[in-house]
């Protein structure tokens, strides 16, 4: 798989769960474990952040070389969100369903750091 291909699929999975979250927050947020009047805020937020992180993959994709910085910041994003995950799936906060989401995000964690160790400078 090119670099290219890799973060235009990075982008597109980042924009549809983003785009999804500022959508339909209302609908998510039970599904999430989030609950309150700012659910549909938080998870509009969110969205909104992941959203942008499949922009940024975007630009990689447009321009892998020129882009590294980006993939930086994508990798501790993903990171945090697995370890964020795992403790709130552990304290019993959310359910098994958000934690295998952040659980995804090692996938592209471990591409990310192949194409920096061994992609286009």
């Amino acid at each position: 798989m090119g670099w290219r291909v890799l973060f235009a699929l990075a982008a597109l999975y980042n924009l549809a769960v983003g785009g999804t979250m500022l959508a339909t927050p209302a609908l998510l947020a039970p599904q999430l474990g989030v609950e309150g009047a700012g659910a549909p805020f938080a998870l509009m937020m969110s969205g909104l952040l992941i959203a942008m992180f499949g922009i940024g993959y975007a630009m990689v994709a447009h321009n892998p070389a020129g882009n590294r910085g980006i993939v930086w910041i994508g990798m501790i994003g993903k990171i945090g969100a697995a370890v964020l995950g795992t403790l709130q799936y552990q304290a019993g906060i959310v359910p098994f369903s958000t934690f295998m989401l952040g659980m995804g995000d090692l996938v592209f964690v471990a591409l990310f750091a192949l194409f920096l160790w061994r992609g286009p400078r």
